[in-house]
């Protein structure tokens, strides 16, 4: 009796771990099924955006976030769930990649702006030469506050200045202090785009419009924003009087760069693709996608 007691026992413990383990096999395979399914609809999603603006390109000549491809809170049900996705104009955005020129060298008016925007949002202005020091070609910290490898490789772990453009604005978090808190503040106004991409001034937010210029200030900024309302400026007439020159080189009414954000719930599964989509010649293609994480 005392061993048919043992073998019911193993048995019964021998089948609970087998339906443990065919559980866990049958929940990971539900798991690469649902993530598959997920990329595949943010996929599409990407495939719908660039559909979006190519119709905008053909349809306009500026672009305001009074337009389709603005529209906020855009769901989709799907089967399994549902893809919430929305575009965003990266040329609203300051470029750390102007910070230099072509030749890896610093654009003075360009970290000027930069060194304005960190002010308005109330952030370290040193940033601004450390990034530029991030970026040049060189090996000589910038004055008075620049960084190279001599700051970075007394770090734990060391590393070194990329010396090289920026292809996220999450590299910020390698560059001098900058902290997460910091950065979190920084990030709506920041992109990393091709060096010479101008700012759409159409759909740029008051701090960025107030980088411009010592003359711009908050007051006059937000006046700007509400100046051009949904359906932004007809021209540039309105920054003649504010802002350099040189600045007004570097302004414009459309935009070549948006980025797609792709949330996709299916099952218990949820996934975030980001997708840079460049619009060019009526062509709009992606240029570089992340997962999860911008």
């Amino acid at each position: 009796m005392l061993t048919a007691l043992l073998l019911v026992a193993l048995v019964a413990i021998l089948t609970v771990n087998l339906q443990w383990d065919t559980s866990l096999d049958i929940r990971r395979s539900e798991n690469l099924f649902e993530s598959d399914q997920a990329l595949y609809y943010a996929l599409g999603a990407e495939s719908w955006a660039n559909e979006i603006l190519r119709t905008d390109a053909r349809d306009s000549s500026t672009d305001h976030t009074g337009e389709d491809w603005a529209t906020k809170g855009r769901i989709l049900p799907v089967e399994g769930g549902a893809i919430r996705g929305f575009l965003e104009d990266m040329q609203g955005r300051f470029n750390l990649n102007n910070l230099v020129d072509g030749n890896g060298r610093i654009d003075e008016i360009s970290l000027a702006q930069f060194e304005r925007l960190l002010n308005v949002l109330q952030l370290d202005p040193a940033l601004g030469r450390m990034t530029v020091d991030w970026l040049d070609h060189d090996l000589e910290p910038g004055f008075p506050s620049g960084a190279e490898d001599s700051f970075y490789t007394a770090r734990n772990p060391p590393y070194r200045a990329a010396n090289l453009s920026i292809t996220s604005a999450t590299e910020l978090l390698s560059i001098g202090d900058m902290d997460a808190a910091s950065f979190r503040i920084l990030a709506p106004y920041v992109t990393a785009l091709p060096n010479g991409t101008a700012l759409n001034v159409n759909t740029a937010r008051a701090p960025v419009l107030r980088s411009l210029s010592e003359q711009i200030s908050d007051n006059v900024a937000e006046n700007l924003v509400g100046e051009r309302g949904d359906q932004g400026f007809e021209d540039l007439a309105a920054f003649t009087d504010l802002v350099e020159p040189e600045v007004m080189q570097s302004l414009e009414l459309s935009s070549s760069f948006f980025r797609l954000t792709a949330d996709v719930s299916i099952g218990s599964t949820r996934f975030t693709m980001y997708s840079l989509l460049e619009r060019n010649g009526g062509q709009s293609l992606p240029v570089m996608r992340t997962f999860n994480s911008e």
